[in-house]
């Protein structure tokens, strides 16, 4: 189904965020011109939209310019409901004409919008209603946003309206059904445009301004938008070896706890430790990779060592760090996930073309920007499963323990995106607070899969029903699993959004080279077929280009990875558990390890 968006003279600039809004959820939208002197009426309907399984946009703010402010005609108003499937109205002011729109649209329900002034407001998101609202529904939370938030006035006496999402008690976003007809009314009129650069707030502050209509183009749309695959999430713990103890983890203790409260634990593995680990404890991890995993955290750790602007370095950095995770793999049978954790959140836009040269399926992060680097992200570029713009390479997201909230799970599931949520050794000295985060994040999302990041990486693809039965997929990793579970087969085309760059090397399928093409959007894409039930393994296939540097073998540079090390060790296994002791070692550190790279977000 299709969005139909009246447009008198120049299109209104409210309409031209809805259509970017429309079109980045993968809708399809059709622009219908008003002309003077023609009547806005059934006629013209009847004239110019032959199929109206369609959803009929309602923007006072352009109609009311047509109609030189008259108010709405309530005869329109019922051909309007009578006819389309579905009606859109928004971009809704305190004025004679939307207030006209609004009470001919609801049948005299909802009256008018006025602002929202309490500073405390309340977002309520109706239970019941995750058909739409996903897993918004039921959640309530604050505060509002009284710069842009508006909500409406309603007539008891004349009937309800469904109001699936209340600001203040309010209605923000409230719907009818009559005649047929599912009539939406969004009350604030200021949406956030996909292109405006982020402003590096956290993104559920935008929540008023983009999704309640996204919910509503989402629902309208169906299927034939893109939708999220499985949800997965993913406990990061950085920097620890394995043995019995580090710092305030005991792995038999945490295991304890994921299969109490059901979550899994992906260990951000220095490979520059490889040879420094238990038996026992690596056993543990063989044994119970349902719950346990290693990924890849930068290779000796040093300061910034991924923030490094030269290449070469980066490279050779990674073939170090790859070596020394299979010497491990071969002698303790434990694979480590090509997935790469940045050691203290820094990373240059350089590592993120070396880490797709070596073919590592993404990057999570704690931090959005390369360091040192002026680039800047859209909030389209921060709503996609993963970041795709440096390279095109894939930058997932993760956030800490304690400052992940129901709704923060929410609004990433919403888009796709996988729930990875960070700490370092001593949140275990409050288990707690790691329960509730966990449990939150399941009571949000029942159905949730903890795994671990390479699964979560390879899972992390949208799907949309193409117009000719095929099942489109926009995929989000370098090596992407694609399930069939229906009970027929299917087929599939999928899209890797690389951004025309030519070092790829080859499409594999089941690490079987295979026919691809280039779109014209510089994408790459690729068709199967996949029986009921089964899933396969696709991978797009760069080469690797770089040189290699020696800088990362010389002796300095292993003296200075080996103190680094052992200090850090020290700080988390003793002085971690004295804090003013720990207070001065940090001071030391800084001292003895200073460097050029920028500061670190956290202790390691």
């Amino acid at each position: 189904m299709k969005l139909l968006v009246p447009s008198w003279r120049d299109l209104d600039s409210a309409d031209a965020r809805l259509i970017r809004l429309t079109e980045f959820l993968g809708g399809k939208v059709e622009i219908l011109p008003l002309e003077d002197g023609k009547a806005f009426s059934d006629a013209y309907f009847e004239e110019r939209v032959a199929d109206k399984n369609a959803c009929l946009v309602i923007n006072p703010e352009v109609l009311g310019g047509f109609f030189a402010n008259e108010s709405f005609p309530p005869e329109l108003a019922s051909y309007l409901i009578s006819s389309f499937h579905s009606l859109l109205v928004y971009n809704l002011r305190p004025d004679a004409f939307s207030a006209s729109a609004i009470r001919a649209l609801s049948g005299g329900r909802l009256q008018s919008v006025c602002p929202v002034e309490e500073h405390n407001a309340t977002y309520t998101v109706a239970a019941g209603t995750s058909e739409m609202c996903g897993r918004f529904s039921g959640l309530a939370f604050g505060p509002g946003d009284p710069a842009h938030d508006h909500v409406f006035c309603e007539d008891a006496k004349v009937g309800a309206v469904r109001t699936l999402i209340a600001l203040d008690d309010r209605p923000l976003l409230a719907s009818i059904r009559e005649e047929g007809a599912e009539v939406f009314f969004l009350a604030t009129p200021n949406w956030a445009d996909l292109e405006e650069a982020w402003d590096g707030k956290p993104l559920i502050q935008y929540f008023s301004r983009l999704i309640p209509a996204a919910m509503v183009l989402r629902h309208i749309v169906g299927d034939q938008c893109w939708l999220p695959n499985q949800s997965h999430a993913t406990l990061i713990i950085d920097d620890p070896l394995l043995r019995k103890d580090y710092g305030f983890l005991n792995y038999e203790d945490v295991l304890r706890s994921m299969d109490e409260h059901n979550f899994h634990t992906s260990i951000a593995f220095i490979p520059h430790n490889f040879r420094r680990n238990s038996r026992g404890i690596t056993r543990m991890f063989r044994q119970r990779a349902d719950r346990y995993s290693i990924c890849f955290h930068g290779n000796d750790h040093t300061g910034a060592e991924f923030a490094a602007d030269d290449s070469d370095l980066l490279n050779s950095m990674l073939r170090v760090a790859e070596a020394r995770m299979d010497a491990y793999h071969k002698a303790a049978g434990l694979e480590c996930d090509k997935v790469m954790v940045f050691p203290q959140g820094n990373f240059s836009s350089k590592a993120m073309n070396v880490l797709r040269a070596r073919n590592f399926y993404a990057a999570v992060n704690t931090g959005a920007f390369p360091h040192a680097n002026t680039a800047t992200l859209s909030l389209a570029d921060l709503l996609q499963p993963a970041i795709l713009k440096y390279g095109g390479f894939p930058l997932f997201l993760r956030k800490y323990v304690r400052k992940i909230a129901s709704q923060d799970i929410a609004f990433d599931l919403f888009f796709g995106k996988p729930i990875f949520i960070v700490e370092h050794h001593n949140i275990f000295e409050d288990p707690d607070a790691l329960a509730a985060a966990v449990n939150r994040v399941n009571a949000v999302a029942p159905e949730i899969r903890w795994s671990s990041l390479r699964t979560a990486i390879e899972n992390s693809w949208l799907r949309r029903r193409g117009e000719n039965g095929e099942t489109e997929i926009r995929v989000y990793s370098k090596t992407s699993r694609i399930s069939n579970a229906s009970a027929r087969p299917q087929r599939y085309a999928l899209e890797w959004p690389e951004r025309g760059a030519r070092d790829l090397a080859k499409v594999e399928l089941d690490g079987v080279p295979c026919k691809y093409t280039w779109g014209e959007d510089g994408s790459v894409r690729f068709q199967m077929t996949i029986g009921p039930g089964e899933s396969r393994l696709v991978s797009v296939v760069h080469e690797n280009k770089f040189g290699v540097s020696d800088a990362n073998t010389r002796l300095g540079w292993i003296a200075k990875a080996v103190l680094r090390r052992r200090l850090s060790e020290l700080r988390d296994n003793h002085l971690s558990k004295n804090p003013q002791i720990l207070s001065v070692a940090k001071f030391l550190q800084t001292q003895l390890l200073s460097n050029t790279g920028p500061k670190a977000e956290s202790a390691e």
